[in-house]
């Protein structure tokens, strides 16, 4: 039996053992710690619509597809050209474009380029040249400076020539083949206050007006450019004769006097209203008149576009992706883009796209839809279709030339305000300059 005085004694060993026991005078078990998953790799895309939403889902889904492979999160942005132009610019401003970009608008690829935002993808570029046939020679140039290439291409438009046959077999004549059979073919068929011979493009609101004419000029072994890129080249012959002929039309009344205020739907509107016998168009008009116009179709005749003694060639856009050179997934983006640009996928996506696209793998003129009659002939023409800026590289002052409507604005000095055809070429030169001085300080 203890005796009560100890009993103080004992509890006060027994509150201080817990104490210490509290405080960690023994060691307590640590917590097991729970693993974190490891996190995705992000790229960010950024796709502009189209005309075909068919195309529209498809790129968006080979996109996804790949990612889901690959393990990486993926946000894409897809909106239309008008919606994506804005958001770029303030993405330029803030240095916070996305991994890759898909361009609508060809001076895109060239003003990032420029501004020295973008990565190398020559090994790209090199790999799809070296399948399916291999990528038309002009899509190469489009995107090729100093032997590197800036962006990877995927895919065209191209343009042809509208004749009404059953006026054309009325007359006892044939489709022209030349600029020069042009007008005088038009001057036959001219009927005031019924038909205009040739609904030529000459509104200075239209790029279809600029791009016609500068293709024109190429025919003729002109351009606003000369090949160096940095110096103009519209003083020549050439120049000279394609003004000449567009002003015979003009003064023979055989094209219409308000061609000179058209946007880029006038020529549209003409041809299939039945006011022009003849114009130059992409395969836009040739799809209306499947859908809304067979009988106007049946009347139809679509040829080639006519050439000058240079052969015929077309001015045209080029369109594909580019990769921020910000980027922190470089490998992965210059995969993303592999993925997306081998022949099979380019295949289904033009196949999706109907005429809407133009392959830029050769051996995809072969395949089935580019053997009817009138596709055949739209994807024959991808191999005179050259970038604005030719017969130089594709630059900011040769596009900011195209956007501002120069070419067209020197035929109109001619015919509407009376200038000298010397007098136009002279002011449109001192022009060029005063463009290109903005690009190169």
């Amino acid at each position: 039996m203890i005796s009560k005085p100890w009993r103080p004694r004992i509890l006060l060993v027994l509150l201080l053992a817990g104490i210490l026991i509290a405080c960690g005078g023994t060691p307590a078990a640590a917590p097991t710690a729970v693993p974190t998953p490891a996190e995705k790799p992000k790229l960010t895309v950024w796709l502009t619509t189209s005309y075909t939403p068919e195309a529209d889902a498809l790129q968006k889904k080979i996109i996804t597809d790949w990612a889901a492979a690959k393990g990486v999160e993926v946000t894409i942005v897809q909106d239309s050209a008008t919606v994506i132009a804005p958001q770029l610019n303030a993405a330029i401003e803030t240095k916070t474009l996305p991994d890759v970009l898909a361009w609508s608008s060809p001076d895109w690829a060239p003003r990032l380029y420029r501004l020295g935002l973008l990565a190398d993808v020559s090994d790209i570029v090199a790999k799809n040249n070296a399948q399916g046939g291999g990528l038309y020679e002009p899509a190469l140039r489009a995107v090729t400076d100093g032997g590197k290439q800036f962006a990877v291409p995927t895919h065209s438009a191209t343009e042809v020539f509208y004749v009404r046959k059953d006026l054309l077999e009325a007359k006892g004549l044939k489709a022209p083949t030349t600029w020069a059979e042009v007008v005088e073919v038009a001057k036959a068929l001219n009927a005031p206050g019924s038909v205009w011979g040739w609904g030529a493009q000459l509104g200075t609101a239209s790029y279809d007006a600029e791009i016609s004419l500068m293709s024109m000029l190429a025919s003729y072994g002109s351009s606003p450019y000369a090949e160096d890129g940095k110096t103009p080249n519209l003083d020549n012959e050439g120049t000279r004769q394609v003004i000449a002929l567009i002003k015979d039309a003009w003064d023979a009344g055989a094209i219409p006097q308000d061609a000179v205020t058209w946007d880029d739907s006038g020529n549209n509107k003409a041809y299939l209203t039945g006011a022009a016998a003849m114009i130059y168009n992409t395969g836009s008009v040739l799809n209306a008149m499947r859908k809304d116009n067979p009988d106007l179709l049946s009347k139809t005749q679509i040829v080639p576009i006519p050439s000058g003694p240079e052969g015929q060639k077309l001015l045209g856009y080029i369109y594909g992706f580019v990769i921020s050179k910000e980027t922190k997934q470089l490998d992965l983006a210059k995969d993303l883009l592999s993925t997306y640009t081998s022949v099979e996928n380019q295949k289904a996506i033009v196949a999706a796209a109907g005429s809407n696209y133009m392959p830029l793998y050769q051996d995809l003129a072969k395949e089935a839809m580019w053997q009817e009659e009138y596709n055949k002939l739209l994807i024959s023409q991808l191999k005179n279709n050259n970038a604005v800026g030719y017969p130089g590289p594709i630059t900011e002052w040769a596009l900011e030339a195209w956007r501002v409507h120069t070419v067209t604005d020197m035929v109109n000095k001619v015919l509407v305000e009376g200038l000298s055809v010397d007098d136009a070429i002279k002011e449109t030169e001192a022009n060029l300059v005063k463009i290109y001085q903005q690009f190169n300080p």
